[in-house]
């Protein structure tokens, strides 16, 4: 299992990932207004796979959405409304389910507002436990939803309430042929007066009339079942969610410090001693005595700096060796990142001593050490007691707001972490060689203007 977050380019990731769909797609998400990854959706149906889409029954997917969600089903799919209850509940998810193995969720909703949002997805590959998860969280909130058993006579009344709003489609688009067809559809059923009185209107072309009918009967019978509150299960999925978002956040987290830490070891012995020179001679040659200060000042914490660095050694690897480190480094940190235990005081402890020792290894470039720890860990060095897992729906809630904090706080971090001078510097240019020779040549310049 590998996880990946994204913090950019999150329509195209979507895309990539839906994309590369082979049987089936679970989707549930509160919005929905994205046209670009709806159309996706839609080829994937009409593809023959298995296409299913959740999503609130609201005002912003019924009436900003620039398309019918229902068009999906007449690619083959099948669209889920699901309405806010009496007691408050509302669909929230943000997860899709690709191919019972892939599993995408997040803070980002399907919609076009969401692209100029501050958002995030995680991806997660290879998941075949995680997606049986989320599955069947999907399948629960239909079922505690809709009566989909419900049927009048010998009729399933879901399936003639799906073939009426697709009728009420293509009246929209005005596409009589279909209404036709579909209205054939219709008869096949053993169709009670009501319905018959539908297909009459069809025949007779009386739109209006049939479009009144069948919101009629649509209110009348899609009945929704009382919802109890949030179930134990759905706080154990939510919480696992986030738990693989914290990890997939903490990697970015590290990835970046490495980066970093790299970039530093590499500017001090590429340039350290041509800053130390240059800062010692502006000192020497400053015009005033607050000049002198400043520059006195930057010499002796660029001084700490240097001596901290200097020695500093790590490993190069080129870039499939880099990848692979990465990817063990990954799986390792799934297994024995320190929230996995928190309810485990005795292992918790020597969680956070390994994840710590991991990350380490991870940031030298120490192949070695990295490999050694994922296979302890596979060896059953550290494995969570699923006995000692609360179960008690207050412990579950608590547990949730602690992580919901913990996720924020751990993005404003990554956040603040991207923004310092040298991250910028580092990722904005490519070929450090190159930087690190265009700037040697200033610093010399530099000196060189100072000692004449």
């Amino acid at each position: 299992m590998q996880t990946q977050a994204y913090f950019d380019n999150i329509q195209a990731t979507i895309l990539s990932e839906i994309d590369k769909a082979q049987s089936s797609l679970q989707v549930a998400v509160a919005w929905i207004t994205d046209k670009i990854i709806f159309d996706k959706l839609c080829a994937k149906a009409s593809e023959g796979l298995k296409v299913e889409l959740i999503l609130m029954n609201d005002s912003i997917n019924n009436d900003m959405a620039p398309f019918n969600h229902n068009l999906l089903e007449t690619h083959g799919g099948f669209v889920y409304f699901i309405s806010p209850t009496d007691e408050g509940y509302v669909m929230h998810h943000k997860f899709c389910v690709i191919d019972n193995c892939t599993v995408i969720t997040g803070s980002y909703n399907w919609s076009k507002k969401a692209q100029h949002n501050d958002e995030n997805i995680i991806v997660t590959w290879d998941a075949f436990e995680l997606g049986a998860q989320f599955k069947r969280e999907f399948t629960s909130v239909k079922e505690r939803t809709f009566a989909n058993k419900f049927t009048i006579g010998n009729i399933e009344l879901t399936k003639i309430i799906k073939r009426l709003e697709i009728i009420k489609s293509f009246v929209v688009l005005e596409e009589r042929d279909e209404i036709i067809n579909q209205a054939k559809k219709l008869q096949e059923q053993n169709l009670t007066p009501e319905l018959i009185a539908i297909v009459l209107a069809l025949e007779k072309a009386s739109y209006s009339e049939a479009v009144e009918l069948i919101e009629t009967f649509t209110n009348k019978h899609s009945q929704l079942i009382v919802y109890e509150d949030t179930t134990v299960f759905a706080l154990q999925l939510e919480i696992k969610s986030l738990e693989i978002q914290l990890n997939a956040l903490e990697n970015d987290k590290v990835e970046t410090e490495k980066l970093i830490q790299e970039f530093s070891i590499r500017h001090t012995k590429e340039l350290g001693e041509l800053v130390l020179k240059l800062l010692y001679l502006r000192k020497q040659y400053a015009a005033t005595a607050k000049e002198k200060e400043d520059a006195e000042r930057d010499e002796n914490e660029y001084k700490e700096s240097y001596e901290a660095n200097k020695n500093k050694q790590i490993p190069k690897l080129n870039e499939e060796e880099q990848k692979s480190l990465k990817s063990v480094y990954r799986e390792a940190s799934m297994l024995c990142h320190p929230d996995k235990f928190h309810n485990e005081p005795e292992k918790l402890l020597q969680a956070e001593e390994l994840f710590k020792t991991l990350q380490d290894a991870y940031s030298s470039n120490d192949v070695m050490k990295v490999n050694e720890i994922l296979a302890n860990l596979k060896n059953g060095i550290l494995t969570v007691d699923t006995q000692k897992q609360p179960t008690k729906k207050k412990l579950l809630q608590a547990r949730l707001a602690k992580l919901k904090l913990k996720l924020d706080d751990l993005i404003k971090h990554i956040g603040v972490i991207k923004e310092t001078d040298t991250y910028k510097t580092a990722t904005e240019n490519e070929d450090w060689d190159i930087y690190f020779e265009k700037v040697k040549a200033k610093l010399q310049k530099e000196i060189e203007i100072l000692t004449i």
